[in-house]
Order: structure tokens, then C-alpha cells, then sequence
């Protein structure tokens, strides 16, 4: 995200979240079923440019799922940290580009699948390259042996950051396309080659996504 640095920063942009979610208007595509009110736990995987609205609208539509996400260990990660604590979303400490160093975070991230949770991980984060699937949220879901639903958000007007990972605030009243895609099963045993095929066809379905539409160019 962008270098915001200012007192409360976390609440302040909770409540900016709050004021845009509620002009925006919505194209939902669910390919995966995640509005049946009966299903179990998933895993979120979705770019970190697009994560902004993601702990207002999990608040709003599955506020009956108990959720968690993957922040890094940076003081940007502790901002996004105090965001999702404004939503009752928890959050991890640890990276999913560097698995070694984040073992932590993934083991309690699957003690909260365990328990029920949703889990949300942006897995070209904290740093990129952008676009790129790190190993982690394929090896979250290997472990748990929970659904891997790829989730793409486009925005019809939007402001972009000049960040490595060109992060988006959808600008109010614009409309919002977000697509959840077929969830990708992960089994537990696989050779690294097959481990590979997996992290290679989640990154090219959210990567299929992300200039989803184009929004006709007419909205």
C-alpha cells in the first residue's frame, strides 16, 4: 500500500472504506458457490493491488464466517492488521513469498482453518514481483486440504498508486466486478512438479482476470 503514515491510520481508512462501499455498485460473479449460507471455509487468494475492499465486504456479506488474513510483519502490515481488527477480521503475521520465514503465520492460519475460518492471502505479497503466485497459499491449502477459491476485483473508476503492486481505491459510485472464480482443489501429496501445475494455473486464473471485461468501456 501506499506510505500512509499518520495516527490511527488503520481506523481512518476502515471508515473511508466504509463511506466508498456504500455508494459502489456490483457485479458479482460466483463461480464458486461462496454465497451458499451452508458451506464450509475457504481460502481467498486475490492480488495485493486489489485487497481494499476485501475485510468492508467480507464484514458485510459473510459477517457469519469468521475470517483471517495474511499481513507481512511490516509496519504497513500492522495498518492492514488494524483495518481488518475495525471489520472483526484477525490477522497473521508472516509472508507467502518466503514460506521459510513465515512457517508461523501458516501454521495458524491453519488452526484457523481448522476451526472454521475464511482465510484471505494475497499471495504476491508484501513485495511482488506483482502479478507472481508465491508458494504460500498453495501450501496453506495442501495442509488444510481447504477449497483455494482465486478472487478477482476490478474497478470501473478507480484511483492507482504508484506502488510496486499499483494499488487501487475504487473511486465512489464507480462499479465494482469481482469474480470468484471455481475453487482449486490441492491435494495433500504431490510431487514438487505437480506442487508447480498448481501454483502455476492459480496464478494464470487470477492473472486471466485481472483486466476482466475492461468494463465494457461503457460504464
Amino acid at each position: 500500500m501506499a506510505k500512509i503514515r499518520i495516527k490511527n491510520t488503520g481506523k481512518v481508512i476502515a471508515w473511508l472504506m466504509r463511506i466508498i462501499g456504500m455508494t459502489l455498485r456490483w457485479d458479482i460473479r460466483d463461480n464458486a458457490d461462496v454465497f451458499n449460507t451452508s458451506r464450509s471455509c475457504t481460502i481467498w487468494a486475490f492480488w495485493h493491488n486489489s485487497m481494499f475492499l476485501i475485510p468492508w465486504l467480507h464484514r458485510e456479506w459473510f459477517g457469519h464466517i469468521p475470517g483471517t488474513v495474511l499481513t507481512s510483519p511490516s509496519g504497513d502490515g500492522q495498518i492492514i492488521a488494524d483495518i481488518c481488527a475495525s471489520f472483526g477480521i484477525e490477522a497473521a503475521r508472516g509472508s507467502s513469498s518466503k514460506p521459510e520465514k513465515g512457517m508461523s503465520a501458516l501454521i495458524a492460519l491453519a488452526e484457523k482453518a481448522r476451526q472454521g475460518y475464511d482465510i484471505g492471502i494475497t499471495p504476491d505479497g508484501p513485495r511482488g514481483p506483482q502479478h507472481r503466485v508465491q508458494p504460500g497459499v498453495v501450501k496453506l491449502a495442501q495442509l488444510t486440504g481447504v477449497p483455494l477459491i482465486p478472487v478477482n476485483i476490478s474497478y470501473s473508476r478507480c484511483l492507482k498508486f504508484k506502488t510496486w503492486d499499483q494499488f487501487m481505491i475504487p473511486l465512489p459510485f464507480a462499479t465494482v466486478t469481482m469474480t470468484f472464480h471455481p475453487a482449486l482443489a490441492i491435494p495433500r501429496r504431490m510431487t514438487e512438479e505437480a506442487f508447480e501445475e498448481k501454483r502455476a494455473a492459480l496464478e494464470e486464473m487470477l492473472r486471466s482476470g485481472t483486466d476482466l471485461e475492461k468494463f465494457r468501456d461503457a460504464r
